[in-house]
């Protein structure tokens, strides 16, 4: 099969039970695979920002020390077999070829029961046969939505649980509240295990994250903003100390600093927990980490930065980069997900640009926000905007603009990863 022939297999529209109340679709599912889930090691990844980036600096930390990872990301940026890797390695084409092969009849199956999995489902599947296949000693597992009915919540050989930063985001399906959304994330928490959660959680979410961990016999670990040392933050590189030990970051922006203290403490919790990991190991794995379409810089003319942020929480974060590039000649080039409040997201960092251009990303699985949506919001703010067709004319005509400092590509992982292999073909 072809990479895309995949893709449209696993995305195939199928029946099935599209108003899922409990996990019970994907444990059938599983059962008939014979569970292969249950003989993995996981640490379990739920949040709204910094999942992807928490997920693979743990996963570089657990493969220097030795071991073999599993990774599970999604969405994803540079294709599709990125989203399940070992070591950092891709799955390969083949190997997807064959796991849709063994698992077909039983999707057939239970299609013909007017129940199939979805594709999310499906991809997930996949991903535990083959780290089962591979014997991998840990699984660093991002969720997709939420957590409590996510079909990787299937699993019940967890260490560890990891709640990265919670704010507003899929408010159709995770509720419209702080607490709501919080509570689907923390479905994830498993009775008698550990969780880590993000230093700067907002009050009402913290509490809530307790709460769960109260219920489920979890000690809830937190890294101390009072041990932290942020020694340089700008929009090369981070260096920082903690508890007086110093680290080196290539993934940039401060919400970076606060997502690997997460990675050192769950580190160290694995040391106290028997787990064989050295400092080198710890210190290597967050200073090798580099992870596509997070603030990720490509030396161009403009600079070009290209970050996969689509909610408000994401565009906070990015104020904190734009700031040093305030008063500067900067363009963004935008797109967003039909449904995405990018209202707040121009609103929160339109103010840096000179001007907003926008384009819609080209998915046959995820529409785009229409552009004239977009620009009626830029126009209400007062902000100039202009808009192209595709991302080859938006970016020719950046290119074509005298003395320009930045170009920020932002609003959807899509779009990142429409950019970013313009950009590497070129």
């Amino acid at each position: 099969m072809t990479n895309e022939e995949i893709i449209s297999y696993i995305y195939k529209e199928r029946k099935s039970n599209k108003e899922k109340k409990d996990n019970s679709r994907m444990l059938s599912f599983m059962n008939e695979l014979n569970n292969p889930q249950n003989n993995l090691k996981f640490i379990h990844i739920a949040g709204t920002n910094g999942k992807g980036s928490t997920t693979t600096m743990l996963a570089n930390v657990l493969k220097n020390s030795g071991y073999k990872v599993g990774k599970f990301i999604s969405p994803y940026v540079i294709s599709f077999n990125e989203r399940i890797q070992i070591n950092n390695e891709f799955i390969s084409d083949d190997e997807l070829s064959k796991y849709i092969k063994q698992i077909d009849p039983i999707i057939l199956k239970m299609e013909q029961n007017g129940d199939a999995p979805n594709g999310f489902e499906i991809i997930t599947a996949i991903a535990f046969m083959y780290f089962n296949d591979k014997k991998c000693d840990f699984v660093c597992l991002e969720t997709g939505l939420g957590g409590r009915l996510d079909p990787t919540n299937v699993i019940t050989t967890t260490i560890m649980s990891i709640i990265t930063l919670i704010d507003y985001d899929h408010t159709k399906f995770l509720g419209n509240t702080l607490e709501e959304i919080a509570s689907e994330k923390c479905g994830i928490i498993k009775k008698g295990k550990v969780t880590v959660t993000y230093p700067k959680q907002k009050k009402n979410v913290l509490d809530t994250i307790r709460s769960f961990c109260l219920k489920e016999n979890n000690k809830l670990y937190i890294p101390s903003l009072k041990l932290l040392d942020i020694i340089k933050c700008n929009h090369n590189i981070n260096y920082f100390s903690y508890k007086g030990t110093y680290y080196k970051l290539n993934l940039i922006g401060k919400h970076q600093i606060y997502n690997a203290l997460m990675v050192i403490l769950a580190s160290n919790i694995m040391i106290n927990l028997g787990y064989k990991i050295s400092f080198s190991a710890i210190n290597s794995g967050i200073s090798d980490t580099s992870f596509p379409a997070r603030l990720e810089k490509f030396d161009n003319n403009p600079t070009i930065y290209i970050d996969g942020s689509h909610n408000v929480a994401g565009a906070e974060a990015l104020k904190d980069f734009l700031y040093e590039y305030k008063g500067k000649k900067n363009y963004a080039i935008m797109s967003f997900t039909e449904g995405k409040d990018y209202s707040k997201f121009i609103e929160e960092i339109g103010s840096y640009f000179q001007e907003l251009i926008f384009v819609e990303y080209k998915n046959k699985y995820k529409k785009a926000e229409n552009i004239k949506n977009l620009e009626k919001v830029a126009s209400k703010l007062g902000i100039k905007s202009k808009s192209f067709d595709s991302i080859t004319k938006a970016y020719e005509y950046v290119k074509s603009q005298e003395n320009s400092d930045l170009l920020l590509v932002t609003g959807s992982l899509y779009l990142a990863s429409d950019f970013r292999n313009m950009l590497t073909e070129e």
